[in-house]
C-alpha cells in the first residue's frame, strides 16, 4: 500500500488500479480513500448501478482513482487515464494486455506499472512471451512513512481534472516499473 501511496503522489492524473480479487479491490479502495484520494471500486460484489456510478464518476473526474478487478479490464473506454497499476498480476497473461489497454487510448502514450514479487517471475515471463517485449524491472524505491490510519474513515477530498496541458512522461509506450516490491501475507 505504501508503494501505491508513493505512486499516487507522483502521478497527479487519473489512476486505474487492478486487483486480482474483489476483496483485494475493496481493501485497496479503503486504503486509497484513507490516504485522502477520491476513489471508487468496481467488482462483482457491486450492483450494476454501483458499477455505473463508479465508472461515470471516474470518467467525469469525481473519482481520481478507480480500483477494479478484471471485470473492468475489457470494454471500458475512459480517455486520459495517466497510469494503470497492476497491484496484483492477473491470473491469465491475456488479462494483462486488456488491463494495460485502458491507458494509451487513441494513439496516446500510456504507462502501466505492475507490482510483483520474486516468486511471480514465471508469471512475468508468460506475459513477456505474450506481448513479445521484455518488461523493464525497477527496484523498490524509498517509500514514505506509513500513514496513521484514522479510526473512522473521513471524507475523501474531491478531485477535479484540470483543463490545462497534460503532462506525459516520455515513454515509448507501456512500461512496467517497481516489479519487485510488493509482498503478500500468506494465509
Amino acid at each position: 500500500i505504501r508503494l501505491l501511496d508513493k505512486l499516487l503522489g507522483e502521478y497527479l492524473g487519473t489512476v486505474l488500479v487492478f486487483s486480482r480479487t474483489k476483496h483485494g479491490a475493496k481493501k485497496i479502495n479503503r486504503a486509497v480513500r484513507q490516504m485522502g484520494h477520491a476513489a471508487a471500486e468496481i467488482h462483482s460484489n457491486r450492483s450494476l448501478s454501483q458499477r455505473r456510478e463508479a465508472l461515470e464518476g471516474f470518467k467525469s473526474g469525481k473519482y481520481r482513482v478507480l480500483v477494479a478487478t478484471d471485470i473492468a479490464a475489457r470494454g471500458i473506454d475512459v480517455m486520459g487515464i495517466e497510469v494503470v497499476v497492476n497491484f496484483d498480476l492477473p491470473a491469465q497473461p491475456e488479462d494483462y494486455v486488456h488491463r494495460i489497454g485502458r491507458t494509451a487510448r487513441a494513439g496516446r502514450a500510456g504507462k502501466a506499472i505492475s507490482f510483483a514479487t520474486p516468486d511471480e517471475q514465471s508469471d512475468i515471463r508468460h506475459i513477456e512471451r505474450l506481448v513479445r517485449i521484455r518488461l523493464p524491472i525497477s527496484h523498490l524505491p524509498e517509500l514514505p512513512q506509513a500513514r496513521p490510519v484514522p479510526q473512522t474513515p473521513g471524507p475523501s477530498r474531491p478531485y477535479a481534472r484540470t483543463q490545462g496541458p497534460r503532462r506525459h512522461h516520455a515513454t515509448s509506450g507501456r512500461t512496467n516499473q517497481w516489479r519487485g516490491g510488493r509482498h503478500r501475507r500468506r494465509r
